[in-house]
């Protein structure tokens, strides 16, 4: 019996696409090899659709990368003969930066170098019209002739290195570099060994091209990405440095200066006002008069702080300034009207147990440690008071602020030098020595005072998610902090079912002077309204040492160093490899960390700490 004929399938169409050059498939007449034809025609062209849309998006993301760089008054382009020099005024004294080393590779892409080239029209004019950088002009000294010195390396084919300190031999992203060298090197071999063959992986040959393509794709778009990223935080950064109003100049951009003993002091009316007009620092500015009973230097070292504080971002720890006569710094900084301590910028108005800046500085003061840096861990308004989750929110971290508010009066907590640190068995509790103090921001003392207690207080005991803290065999509550001076999850018997339920109190003779708190029959106080009470927040702040952030700066590798001296004329305490010349290009590292304002406002450029 014969089977029963077909019709004759049509050729597969190829999709609609008026811009399809190709005729359509030939009808081969194999049901299999005809679908597996229009399958794999059907995948190109998707593949094709795909290209374009992503040709689309390509050139909206390089109109967003245009964008951002000329709403801020940038220029895509530099302009300027290469051979002649940038005349910028930096905190009063006019320096002339030669163009040409800005373009080299290494020295190009640093945030100093990109300022200069593409956004120098977008600085702030001074009286004569030009472009002023509110900026300490003794470091820039130091960088105008260090890349100088990159210039004259370059021309000879020498390389030099831009460093305040050693460079890091311990870096190995080169190795990476040199790793992926040999690979594409590899490649390329393997490639010329292929092409030796009869022609038989033709189509493997494309496959191969265009997978190749796509992984360049990938790894292009994702480096468009951190270009996108970099100059936002480029923009974010020096946006306090640009004139305003689209770059035509505000109030806050007029320049101001005094002449002390001779030497001519700058900054803006921004940076002046931001430290009050009813300060010393803002009237001498304005009186015109010239001063003597400062230093020059320690003039500038006032002005560069006044300007860190106001270019600070959020969440950042801006240093009193430095000087080898360390009594006379402090004695000018407060003379013109700065208080000589740490400045946290980040907490003002923003609902936190610890209302203002000045609050939080004397807070990490009173820690002790080395550029310490706070980051919001928990926040009972947030995240619940349910003791599970707070035990999530502070997992792995160490050096704990409690800050706890007890109405609108009572605002106090305490500091762990350590962990929060349940035990493995849920059912259980741990208990172990940790250094501990106690702190009051307003209600039981009139300003923020530091209680420190005698070394058998420093103890914390945290309960198992199911289990409970006990005084006296009595089950009380969920945490334990200075043996008992601070009870969370607080009840009788406890634990209560929330952390919100709180007990605090301390011995009479161990209070600091000045309480005016309520006490109780044996005279202890407490620095909450009432020793037992239900907090209206809770928040567990971490408070780590040198804390950095990761911002975007090509070929930038930045460190840590101990030893300020070494730093030469920037006095840092960093390391910074800027530039090399073209005789030794090659990328250090893709990225740089930048501690948060240890240093002069130059740090945004490539400077950290010291002043």
């Amino acid at each position: 019996m014969f089977a029963k004929k077909r019709k004759a399938e049509e050729p597969p169409e190829s999709p609609a696409d008026d811009s399809d050059e190709f005729e359509p498939l030939p009808f081969i007449g194999r049901a299999s090899v005809d679908a597996l034809l229009k399958e794999a025609d059907e995948a190109l062209a998707a593949i094709e659709q795909s290209a374009k849309q992503m040709r689309k998006k390509l050139r909206q993301q390089a109109k967003t990368i245009k964008d951002l760089i000329t709403s801020s008054g940038g220029q895509p382009r530099v302009t300027g003969p290469l051979s002649e020099e940038i005349e910028i005024n930096v905190g009063g004294t006019v320096l002339c930066v030669p163009r040409k080393p800005l373009l080299l590779p290494g020295v190009s892409e640093s945030i100093i170098a990109y300022l200069l080239l593409h956004h120098l029209d977008g600085l702030p004019k001074d009286t004569e019209g030009r472009p002023f950088l509110d900026a300490d002009q003794i470091y820039m000294k130091w960088l105008r002739d260090e890349i100088t010195n990159v210039g004259m390396a370059d021309a000879q084919g020498e390389s030099h290195e831009i460093l305040l300190t050693p460079p890091h031999d311990t870096d190995v992203s080169d190795d990476d570099d040199h790793m992926e060298v040999d690979n594409q090197q590899q490649q390329q071999q393997d490639g010329e060994e292929d092409d030796d063959a009869d022609g038989e992986q033709g189509g493997s040959d494309h496959m191969a091209a265009l997978s190749s393509s796509t992984a360049s794709l990938d790894a292009s778009v994702g480096r468009l990405g951190e270009v996108q990223r970099g100059l936002l935080n480029f923009h974010k950064l020096v946006k306090p440095l640009l004139a305003t109003e689209g770059g035509q100049g505000g109030e806050g951009d007029e320049i101001r200066s005094v002449r002390v003993l001779g030497e001519t002091v700058s900054t803006t009316e921004a940076t002046l006002a931001r430290v009050g007009r009813d300060k010393r620092l803002y009237t001498t500015f304005h009186s015109g008069a010239p001063v003597s009973s400062i230093r020059p230097d320690h003039l500038m070292k006032a002005i560069d702080f006044a300007r860190r504080r106001r270019i600070a971002p959020l969440g950042t720890l801006v240093r009193p300034p430095t000087a080898p006569n360390a009594k006379q710094i402090r004695t000018d900084t407060e003379m013109y009207g700065l208080k000589y301590e740490p400045f946290f910028s980040g907490v003002a108005g923003g609902g936190f147990v610890i209302e203002t800046d000045d609050e939080m500085a004397e807070l990490l003061n009173m820690t002790g440690k080395t550029s310490p840096m706070p980051s919001l861990l928990y926040k009972g308004s947030r995240d619940t008071y349910e003791f599970p989750k707070m035990l999530e929110c502070v997992a792995g971290k160490s050096g704990l602020l409690f800050a706890l508010r007890d109405g609108d009066t009572h605002r106090f907590g305490c500091f762990i030098d350590g962990p929060l640190d349940p035990p493995e068995d849920p059912t259980k509790t741990n208990k172990y020595k940790a250094p501990v103090f106690f702190f009051s921001l307003s209600g039981a003392y009139e300003t923020p005072t530091k209680i420190e207690l005698p070394g058998g207080r420093h103890w914390v005991e945290v309960a198992g998610r199911q289990g409970v803290v006990t005084s006296k065999g009595e089950p009380i509550g969920n945490v334990s902090i200075a043996r008992g001076y601070l009870w969370l999850g607080f009840a009788q018997p406890g634990p209560a079912s929330d952390l919100s339920s709180c007990h605090q109190w301390i011995k009479r003779d161990e209070l600091s002077e000045g309480y005016k708190g309520t006490v109780n029959h044996n005279g202890d106080g407490t620095l909450a309204q009432s020793a037992t009470f239900t907090c209206d927040e809770m928040e567990i702040w971490q408070v780590s040492g040198r804390h950095r952030t990761l911002i975007y700066c090509h070929w930038l590798t930045i460190l840590d160093v101990d030893d300020p001296m070494r730093a030469g004329a920037a006095g840092g305490g960093c390391v910074e490899v800027i530039a090399q010349s073209r005789a030794e290009v090659q990328p250090l590292s893709q990225s740089c960390h930048m501690p948060f304002f240890d240093g002069l406002t130059v740090w945004i450029f490539l400077h950290v700490y010291g002043a």
